[in-house]
């Protein structure tokens, strides 16, 4: 069973931007379905389609340098991009520092580690590190959260049991101690008695559910702040993908546009077209380790042997996963060619109803300079 939070307010007053909107006293069960706080920023609409303002995304994996990471992450900046998202792939850079280290070498803008999953980061901690990560970037922060990749899980010996019971408490434990509250719960897979944050106001920051499955994108148009969909869907998986989430904000009784759209999307970019087309196979080799692209990779009509390449992968074998797919996936999943094929792939993308699309910097220098001038052409038409 749950037990009722204890709520204690521990800090003054906040602007009311910055306050939570759960209010205090009220149970978990009763807050459930508020609809959550949007600061400011998050509602701005952005729409593609209609000529609103539309907000750029840059993603980072984890497996280039830091050195490498930090020389993208500011040219990005400068290029236009609102967001750097930063993915926390098990065994590669970690998301939070990575994030933290990005906050001295951008000014303007939003940091966001993806995809903190409860099975491995309790709660408390991540409030921590989001809280110092918050003070260190003067407030420009947000948050992903998810299950995680389930081979991943499997690896480090978890069980997800219980999914979207777990991301809800997740979402409403996070919340209630970035709120400064104090946190008695009993949950499916953690516990907190007295829980709390003990240094300054804590800000107020979006929290995303990153999922591609229908339950948990219900769960996130329900009670997120915004849904973040995976890299690698086609076309018509990423429309699915948006459908299930603005239901599930229909039946909480939201406004669907009040949760906010946003999608890792797979570019590379070279002048030839070949050399992205080939790079982007091995990315997508990669993506597919996860169960859950079972029905992305059938949506696509390609011959593709999906438990094959999970098998591979299980073995760490990256090459052999490869050579599993066939070349039409690199346009299938992703925007990958010449500058001007990769134009009009993402145009696509953004045309079906995604606020914030996060592309990927990657490559070779003279690669990533054709990305980021991809980025500052698309930033300069959606202004």
């Amino acid at each position: 069973m749950r037990s009722a939070c204890s709520r204690s307010r521990r800090f003054p007053t906040r602007p009311w931007w910055r306050r939570s909107s759960r209010p205090s006293g009220r149970s978990r069960s009763a807050a459930r379905h508020r609809p959550p706080f949007a600061p400011p920023w998050q509602r701005r609409a952005a729409r593609f389609r209609s000529g609103d303002l539309m907000t750029l995304g840059v993603f980072f994996d984890g497996f280039s340098s830091t050195a490498e990471m930090l020389e993208v992450a500011a040219a990005a900046e400068e290029a236009g991009a609102a967001s750097l998202w930063f993915a926390q792939h098990m065994g590669y850079r970690d998301a939070l520092v990575w994030a933290a280290l990005a906050a001295g070498a951008t000014r303007r803008v939003t940091l966001v580690p993806t995809a903190i999953t409860p099975y491995l980061w309790p709660p408390l901690p991540v409030a921590m590190s989001m809280a110092t990560l918050s003070e260190a970037a003067g407030g420009r922060v947000a948050l992903a959260v998810s299950i995680g990749n389930l081979l991943n899980l499997d690896q480090s010996g978890v069980e997800p049991v219980r999914p979207v019971r777990v991301i809800r408490d997740y979402v409403e434990t996070l919340r209630a101690l970035q709120a400064g509250e104090t946190v008695r719960h009993e949950g499916v897979v953690h516990t907190l008695r007295g829980a709390a944050m003990r240094f300054a106001e804590q800000d107020s920051y979006p929290l995303y559910v990153a999922s591609t499955g229908p339950q948990m994108l219900g769960l996130a148009g329900e009670i997120g702040d915004g849904v973040l969909l995976s890299a690698g869907l086609t076309l018509a998986s990423c429309r699915r993908c948006i459908d299930h989430a603005e239901a599930g904000a229909r039946k909480a009784g939201r406004d669907p546009a009040a949760v906010r759209k946003a999608a890792f999307i797979n570019v590379a970019v070279s002048e030839d077209g070949a050399s992205a087309r080939a790079a982007m196979l091995r990315k997508l080799a990669f993506l597919f380790r996860s169960r859950g692209h079972a029905d992305n990779i059938a949506s696509s009509g390609l011959d593709i042997d999906h438990q094959a390449i999970i098998d591979h992968l299980s073995r760490h074998d990256l090459d052999a996963a490869t050579r599993l797919l066939p070349d039409a996936a690199a346009q299938a999943f992703a925007v990958a060619g010449t500058p001007a094929e990769c134009r009009d792939r993402l145009a696509e993308y953004l045309a079906i109803g995604l606020d914030e699309p996060i592309i990927e910097v990657t490559g070779s220098r003279e690669e990533r300079t054709l990305a980021l001038d991809l980025i500052r052409q698309l930033a300069k038409e959606g202004a």
